[in-house]
């Protein structure tokens, strides 16, 4: 065996102990993560599936790989959370384009005021959902931070110093 063979050989062997805990292009504009999910990007979505059904096209990269490892990391509810909270942030923004698009085509200024003042709470409850979305996905990058450090184990039991 040549030297670039045993190379091959043990990347392609740690590569499969260790598919659990990492995140890899899969060389199609795609992202395998933890070699569970898939994480592809289509406009201005990024759908992510299983090898077996698609989860959701969630509106930004973050969100799609927060979801990723909350869910990887058990933490169902905070999953959950993320995905709620995308789909809510989705709609409201659908519903806030649409309304300021009929108040644009409108022939009276007035009209275009009185839609505005009418979407505010809708912009109101966006900016809460996304302020709310980025806060599940910071304890998501946290969750992964810890999955790849180990912070705790490491010290747990040894004195601080």
């Amino acid at each position: 065996m040549t030297r670039e063979q045993k190379l091959e050989a043990w990347a392609e062997r740690e590569l499969k102990r260790n598919i659990d805990s990492i995140i890899i292009d899969n060389g199609a504009g795609g992202i395998v993560v933890f070699g569970k999910y898939c994480i592809e990007a289509s406009d201005t979505r990024f759908c992510v599936s299983t090898w077996d059904r698609e989860i959701h096209s969630f509106s930004s990269k973050k969100s799609a790989m927060s979801w990723c490892t909350a869910d990887h990391q058990q933490q169902y509810n905070l999953s959950n959370l993320i995905l709620v909270l995308d789909r809510k942030k989705q709609a409201l923004a659908a519903d806030i384009y649409c309304r300021k698009t009929v108040g644009e085509r409108g022939r009276h200024e007035n009209f275009y005021e009185i839609i505005n003042m009418k979407i505010q709470p809708k912009i109101d409850l966006y900016n809460s959902v996304d302020a709310e979305l980025e806060n599940c996905v910071n304890r998501a990058k946290y969750l992964q931070i810890r999955g790849f450090n180990n912070e705790t184990a490491r010290t747990s039991g040894s004195p601080a110093k």
